[in-house]
């Protein structure tokens, strides 16, 4: 995992394991789970067959069962076996699926750690729109049950970000659909606080989907801001129009660093349609973008219920890591 967040203390009995149970069969049953995480220890998609051995020879075989009846009913699970209280807890997405399960093993008369945080999310590559699990809003944004929404844009997940080293890693593997992989997020809450995680992904090339998990790492290890997309975000807010990320391979608008004016101002939220006359048009700037060259484009969005905006924008390469991510700066063009 990139920007590994893990203690070097030792393992306990009393520690949470955190298995994954992301990846899908071609007929869309759960695939062959891993542990991800001992503790706050974050671990590398590692084998069932080892976990919890010290306690009892077992004890690998005590959790797989306890994962394949936790994702097949996404309800807690408790077993006792031969002096030893095995823990389940199903940490279910959006979608009513089993993401991971939060699993404690240890002698009956022993009493567990708190267990950490963990939430679930899904990305859907056909909409470009992330749904997601229970908690999770209120774990990674702290926010107030009120203000929940399931479905949400992608920059208004990473409009969040102040550190994610292994965005470069992340979005290649979205962009192939394929794959599986962790990196080290803090994301900043609507109280000002900065909380650090581990999110474990895996793509899903049938669904046409990424499923992730998100584990809280706050207390192990302090959040430690990227000061390269800082600065990038710094610069942004001294514009007057709307400026945003953009993965170039797909043209997709992850962040808005300043949220356009009105009335391009819903796109912080939404997902506007682009014309069919001008998408083309920007896919195209978006895969010839090189250097430092500017690219310069009119473009017409709607909204939902709304008319057609012509739109102005001009498409800038990221030349702080030669990312194949771009600026794109937005405002609506005058009609008459």
């Amino acid at each position: 995992m990139t920007g590994d967040h893990a203690s070097e203390s030792p393992p306990s009995e009393h520690d949470w394991l955190l298995i994954e149970t992301l990846e899908r069969a071609a007929d869309g049953s759960p695939s062959v789970p891993t542990l991800v995480a001992d503790g706050p220890r974050v671990k590398d998609w590692v084998s069932l067959l080892r976990p919890r051995r010290e306690l009892h020879a077992a004890a690998p075989q005590w959790i797989e069962e306890v994962v394949r009846r936790c994702v097949a009913t996404a309800e807690p699970i408790s077993n006792c076996e031969s002096g030893f209280a095995i823990v389940g807890v199903p940490v279910r997405c959006a979608f009513g699926e089993v993401h991971g399960v939060q699993v404690w093993v240890g002698p009956v008369d022993a009493h567990p750690a708190p267990r950490p945080r963990v939430a679930a999310w899904d990305w859907v590559a056909d909409t470009e729109l992330a749904h997601h699990g229970p908690g999770l809003e209120e774990l990674i944004f702290a926010r107030a049950p009120q203000e929940v929404r399931v479905i949400r844009t992608p920059p208004e997940a990473f409009g969040r970000m102040v550190r994610f080293d292994g965005r470069l890693d992340y979005f290649d593997m979205v962009g192939k659909l394929d794959g599986r992989h962790q990196s080290a997020v803090d994301m900043i809450g609507d109280d000002d606080v900065v909380r650090s995680f581990q999110m474990v992904t895996r793509a899903d090339p049938v669904a046409r989907r990424v499923r992730a998990l998100m584990h809280e790492c706050t207390d192990v290890a302090p959040a430690r801001p990227d000061v390269d997309m800082t600065m990038l975000r710094a610069v942004a807010q001294r514009a007057d129009d709307g400026v945003g990320f953009v993965w170039l391979s797909t043209g997709l608008i992850y962040e808005w660093t300043r949220i356009p004016a009105p009335p391009l101002d819903r796109w912080a939220v939404e997902r506007p349609t682009v014309h069919p006359d001008d998408i083309e048009e920007f896919r195209t700037a978006c895969a010839d973008l090189a250097g430092t060259t500017a690219i310069e484009l009119r473009l017409r969005v709607r909204f939902l219920d709304s008319e057609w905006i012509p739109v102005r924008a001009e498409l800038r390469p990221v030349v702080v890591d030669a990312s194949g991510h771009g600026l794109l700066r937005v405002w609506a063009e005058p009609t008459d």
